[in-house]
């Protein structure tokens, strides 16, 4: 068995003291905040849209930061691949409303719907933070959301970018994260990436949790040590070039079993989503080999039971690990114990 763990959260970069160049994070006009769920929100109030449209499978805190802004929520059906399965919904899309396309694991969306929601005269933002910029469509859309600390492991850090409309930035009135909440925040990956170079206890799991359940929702700014480490701490290379070595390995390795095997081979995913039957049996297969799996998502009690594939997929979806902390040695381990467990 692996000796050490592989998967699970994602902890702090090492500092490398040494200018950082962004790899697009920063592109244009773009506001630095907190978590992408409150560049959600944020653009939400901006906008005052009639609806925002998502997709019928995405993660609850989406649908959470729309609800709070007092707005409704209206979903557009996707298939067991992920795909827009009609563009018929596009009929009921109003002038100002806000429909959001998901790059579901970094993985660019497609779809044939963007003309007809232009001609409704409604927005259009690209849900990119699970998404690496060098893989994400801008032209398509008025607004990017990108999370980098999903892929740094950062305390915190979303960025909003404008393609359109800049000047809505001038009514924005951003505050500072709360001190405690940042600083138990930061404990967290500091705890995790030693777990992962040292071992012993979890002590993190336990702050994770008061975290993620008193997660800033709102007008919250990227905190400045944040945007230090991505301005001067990061090496971005190194981390592009590592996941992307991975996902390659992995989707040779496993191409039957993924969900996007035709994506691009210059790929920098969050994660390698793959499906499979018995999705529980194999992710304890996994942890019994020290490998950690995740679940994007489960859509019980989030998403209507009418979306019948959606619900199909987040029964039957797992994400693997091909982050910057491995090698091709771990990524060969990875698909090994897939294939033993599933042959």
């Amino acid at each position: 068995m692996q000796a050490r763990q592989i998967g699970g959260l994602l902890g702090i970069e090492e500092i490398t003291n040494k200018p950082s160049k962004d790899p697009g994070f920063f592109d244009g006009s773009h506001l630095c905040l907190t978590d992408a769920r409150s560049g959600i929100w944020l653009l939400t109030k901006l906008l005052s849209p009639g609806t925002v449209w998502m997709p019928s499978f995405v993660c609850k805190v989406m649908i959470e930061a729309v609800e709070k802004a007092r707005v409704p929520v209206c979903h557009f059906e996707l298939d067991y691949d992920m795909r827009i399965k009609s563009s018929d919904w596009t009929d009921q899309v109003k002038a100002n409303d806000l429909v959001i396309f998901v790059d579901y694991m970094g993985y660019p969306y497609h779809t044939n719907c963007t003309k007809k929601i232009r001609e409704k005269k409604a927005w259009i933002l690209d849900d990119a933070s699970q998404a690496w910029p060098s893989n994400v469509q801008s032209e398509m859309a008025d607004f990017t959301l990108y999370s980098p600390r999903k892929f740094l492991g950062l305390p915190d850090g979303a960025v909003l970018c404008f393609q359109n409309n800049s000047d809505l930035m001038n009514n924005t009135n951003l505050k500072q994260p709360p001190k405690d909440w940042i600083m138990q925040s930061l404990a967290v990956v500091q705890w995790k990436r030693d777990f992962d170079r040292w071992g012993g206890t979890n002590p993190w799991q336990k702050l994770f949790k008061i975290v993620n359940d008193t997660f800033p929702l709102g007008p919250y700014q990227m905190s400045e040590f944040s945007h230090m480490m991505m301005s001067r701490g990061i090496n971005f290379q190194q981390i592009e070039t590592r996941r992307n070595e991975n996902y390659v390995i992995l989707n040779e390795l496993l191409h039957d079993v993924a969900l996007f095997p035709k994506a691009p081979l210059d790929m920098v995913p969050l994660g390698f989503p793959v499906r499979v039957n018995n999705r529980q049996h194999l992710q304890d297969n996994l942890l019994s080999h020290n490998i950690v799996s995740g679940v994007h998502w489960n859509l019980q009690g989030v998403i209507s039971n009418r979306y019948v594939e959606s619900h199909r997929l987040s029964k039957d979806i797992i994400t693997l690990p091909c982050d910057q902390r491995y090698n091709k040695n771990d990524m060969i381990y990875i698909a090994e114990t897939i294939r033993k467990h599933i042959r």
